[in-house]
């Protein structure tokens, strides 16, 4: 079983992040891909529309009844797809709104765990910086006094040793 390091988590938090934005990038590519193509086929509609006015034209220009009707539909043909391609935007930016929110928030929250996760790892660091510092020190201060005691001993050996000495009888 590996250890969940507080390291591990800010990265974690991170590539959620960074996911989230990418699916949201995605989505509106797919969201605009779906408008575009549905303006293209919207377009290719009218232009055949157009195209069968003006054969409806060619064939008898003195039927002004037919043309007239046939450019009456494909007026009413054009404003619906006018109004479906208006309807489709509105269906369009009301997901994007929606999927934008929830990306935020993924955001937000994921933002929040990396910030968690990096005063944690921080604590961590400091702390484990401050045990290696204490046993530094401690071990620098307990040689100082050993050496110093051994300097003591050395200095008070060779000067009781010359000290005069006095014989009792």
């Amino acid at each position: 079983m590996t250890k969940n390091t507080a390291a591990d988590k800010y990265f974690e938090a991170l590539t959620e992040s960074y996911d989230a934005i990418i699916e949201a990038i995605k989505a509106g590519n797919e969201r605009g891909f779906r408008v575009s193509n549905n303006l293209l086929a919207e377009a290719q509609r009218g232009q055949r529309e157009a195209v069968e006015l003006g054969r409806t034209f060619a064939a008898d220009p003195t039927d002004i009844g037919a043309f007239y009707r046939t450019m009456m539909e494909s007026t009413t043909k054009a404003q619906g797809r006018a109004l479906e391609l208006a309807r489709q935007m509105f269906d369009e930016l009301s997901e994007s709104r929606t999927e934008g929110r929830e990306v935020i928030e993924k955001i937000v929250k994921s933002q929040r765990a990396a910030g968690e996760a990096a005063v944690e790892a921080t604590r961590d660091l400091v702390s484990t910086t401050a045990e290696r510092v204490r046993s530094g020190v401690t071990r620098v201060t307990t040689g100082a006094a050993e050496q110093a005691a051994k300097a003591t001993t050395a200095v008070t050996k060779p000067a009781a040793s010359s000290a005069p000495r006095t014989e009792v009888a």
